[in-house]
């Protein structure tokens, strides 16, 4: 995203006539001070001054002045502000579209005031609208309407690629479908004004032109046959192909995009949009190419036959070409409403469903029924609308053409009754004019199966076109690790403009065992984010055994940690397919080694089928504890160098923690670890405790230390320790 748009010449001569520096920032707000939209509002700064030009206006404000810079978010803008004598001022506005922009020159700003005018702040996120349209982009940065034609067809021959040889022999068998029906109308004219007439044809000729045309009808028959089982086939491998590639990609995206997307609207697009894609491919890729070949043919045939009849025929082709050009944006339009409303419809039933152990405990059923009937009310209002539209204008434009053929008759008729014309002639051009009604006919529907098929390609290169944020490098290392951890003045923020972690500085140890306490909020699951390599920093560096992990393959790296979690999620399998997550090739004895190390082998021993018990979706057959073991069973068995707990045992009762502690000190030995607990208790035992406040680490050293400084942590334990009592009371 640019931080520096250019000004244009004028005012950037005015910046220049004020100081010698070029701009370091500068932001195209849309709105100025009094609210209204502009398109000549530029604010932004030099190491020294803070300038603001909204067209004859300016404002030059030295950065030595300011005693604070920031923004506030109101309900649909936003004011950048600056204090001066213990005043604020508003110094801008802007709607939330611009919100990163302004953010992040507040943060320049507020490094040009610290005197750190080395730091330039940088934004990689892309840009989220058009620069032409204003269309929100997608994920891979394209304008749905600008680039829209061209990349439908690139996406097609992209899918098409892999199905050459079966797409050239559907082909085939559609030409020469095309050539049967073409020649049938002349062997009716050959038998009609050749053989149909008294004194003329026998009965041998009536029984040789039922031979042939039976020929040429059952040739047809199994040719459409033998296309609809190609067809089929097409389309189930492209389907197949489409849900592969996009289960494969959605697992290889990063954290950052999968927290924003919800898995109802994931789902809807693997499987509902895949099979939208496929039925088009079954059913209308092939016959619109066969349509346009007949459509041809026939043009060119009823012209050497009898041009002015011809002329008749095409009468009423142009509606078609009206019709999707008047109705094509509309339809698209629709189509894409109605998807929206199935989305959020899935997405609540996937909400209460997984929830759904909540929406019991506190009665909500009525409730969630009444909301989610309104939403499919929504849903099904839109498609009803939609095939109101359909269904009102394609037969009326069926209507329409079937009106050449009645012209045809006419005419025809007349021709044949003053001797111009055979009747084997007429029956053959009116045929022909009947043919040619399927064509037009199917043609005037293909655009709602285009813009059908369209927009599913539409919503699943939506995803597609998303770019991992987490990559190997191309010199990617995988070796086995030690557990040596150097974090580097690392910078973060979920938002680019919005930092959570600032200037986190921290050594470790191989085997050392690190406790992280603070607030919430204060970024302590964020620091063990990016240890793990979920995310990547934004500054500063993390470092395994002197090796930036970002020069780590991401697969190798993450199979060397573990990772025990306050809410352990189990996949629906048994207990050992749960255990063998984390090394699918272990044997039998190794899971049950690493289930007596973490204190579940005991308690597994007791369910009903032992470790062949299934444990249902997220293990809800099974207690916290014995979730929690499980969860720790599986890090043993992985043998991890680099060991998260992030609130392990806090949800536990005495007993329950007890045993998941034991395991959890067996899991600790040799390995580093880091641990975050709101039990302060708990974190005795570690080697140091790193105390994050504001976004720093405010505190580190151990138990015993910490408690002498009296600070933050001190103040937490102590805190703790009177919560308790009262407990006790």
């Amino acid at each position: 995203m640019n931080l520096n748009v250019p000004l244009p010449k004028a005012l950037s001569d005015r910046l220049k006539a004020a100081t010698d520096e070029a701009p370091k920032y500068c932001v195209h707000p849309d709105i100025d001070l009094d609210g209204f939209f502009t398109e000549d509002f530029y604010i932004g700064a030099t190491e020294s001054l803070l300038f603001t030009f909204c067209g004859e206006k300016e404002n030059l404000i030295r950065i030595a002045d300011c005693e604070e810079v920031q923004v506030r978010n109101q309900v649909d803008s936003g004011l950048f502000t600056v204090t001066k004598n213990g005043e604020e001022y508003i110094v801008a506005r802007f709607t939330r579209k611009h919100s990163t922009q302004m953010a992040c020159l507040v943060r320049g700003v507020k490094l040009f005031i610290e005197g750190k005018t080395d730091r330039v702040i940088e934004n990689h996120d892309r840009e989220k609208t058009c620069p032409k349209c204003g269309r929100i982009l997608n994920g891979a940065g394209h304008c749905p309407k600008c680039n829209k034609s061209s990349r439908s067809i690139s996406r097609i021959l992209d899918i098409c690629r892999p199905h050459w040889p079966m797409l050239g022999l559907i082909f085939s068998i559609m030409l020469l479908l095309t050539a049967t029906s073409l020649v049938q109308p002349f062997l009716i004219r050959w038998f009609v004004d050749g053989y149909l007439k008294p004194g003329i044809g026998t009965v041998k000729d009536i029984s040789l032109f039922i031979i042939l045309y039976l020929a040429i009808t059952l040739t047809a028959m199994f040719g459409h046959l033998f296309r609809s089982f190609l067809g089929s086939r097409l389309g189930m491998r492209i389907s197949y192909q489409l849900r592969s590639k996009l289960s494969t990609h959605i697992q290889s995206l990063s954290m950052s995009f999968l927290n924003k997307r919800n898995t109802g609207e994931l789902l809807e697009r693997v499987f509902s949009d895949t099979m939208s894609v496929r039925n088009f491919f079954t059913n209308s890729f092939c016959n619109m190419f066969t349509q346009l070949v007949t459509l041809i043919a026939l043009a060119v045939l009823m012209l050497i036959l009898n041009w002015k009849l011809a002329l008749a025929a095409f009468a009423f082709a142009p509606l078609i070409l009206i019709f999707a050009r008047t109705f094509w944006p509309y339809i698209r339009k629709i189509y894409h409403r109605q998807r929206r409303k199935g989305d959020r419809t899935q997405n609540k039933l996937q909400d209460v469903l997984s929830g759904i152990r909540i929406v019991k405990s506190y009665g909500r059923e009525e409730s969630e029924i009444k909301q989610f009937d309104a939403l499919n009310d929504e849903f099904a209002a839109v498609q009803r609308k939609n095939e109101k539209f359909f269904a009102t204008v394609f037969p009326i434009l069926s209507l329409l053409l079937s009106f050449s053929t009645y012209l045809i008759v006419y005419l025809g008729g007349t021709d044949v009754l003053n001797g111009e014309l055979t009747a084997g002639g007429l029956m053959q051009f009116v045929s022909y004019a009947g043919m040619l009604l399927g064509p037009l006919s199917w043609m005037s529907f293909l655009p709602r199966q285009i813009v059908n098929m369209t927009t599913s390609l539409d919503r699943i290169y939506d995803i597609l076109d998303e770019k991992p944020d987490i990559t190997a490098s191309e010199n990617a290392v995988k070796r086995e690790i030690s557990g040596d951890i150097s974090i580097k003045n690392i910078v973060f923020g979920y938002n680019s403009h919005e930092m959570v972690l600032d200037g986190i500085d921290l050594e470790v140890k191989k085997g050392e065992m690190i406790g992280l306490v603070g607030a919430s909020g204060t970024g302590k699951s964020t620091l063990i984010n990016l240890i793990m390599r979920l995310y990547d920093v934004t500054e500063g560096s993390i470092s395994v055994d002197g090796i930036d992990i970002k020069d780590y393959d991401p697969a190798d790296y993450h199979r060397q940690i573990g990772v025990v979690l306050q809410e352990t999620f189990l996949f629906a399998g048994t207990v050992l397919d749960n255990i063998r997550f984390a090394n699918p090739d272990a044997s039998l004895e190794d899971v049950i080694k690493a289930a007596k190390t973490a204190n579940a082998h005991e308690f597994i021993c007791k369910l009903p089928d032992g470790y062949n018990t299934y444990v249902g979706e997220k293990g809800h057959m099974l207690s916290g504890g014995e979730k929690q073991r499980i969860a720790i069973a599986r890090a043993i068995l992985g043998d991890p160098k680099i060991l998260i707990l992030d609130e392990a045992t806090s949800a536990l009762d005495t007993e329950s923690e007890y045993q998941v502690q034991q395991a959890l000190e067996r899991l600790r030995e040799g390995r580093t670890t880091f641990a975050i607990a709101h039990r302060l208790s708990t974190l005795r035992c570690a080697d140091r405790i790193a105390v994050i406040n504001e976004h720093k680490i405010e505190e580190l050293g151990s138990h015993n230390d910490l408690l002498k400084q009296k600070g933050i942590y001190f103040n937490l334990v102590m805190a703790q320790l009177e919560m308790n009592g009262r407990k006790g009371k």
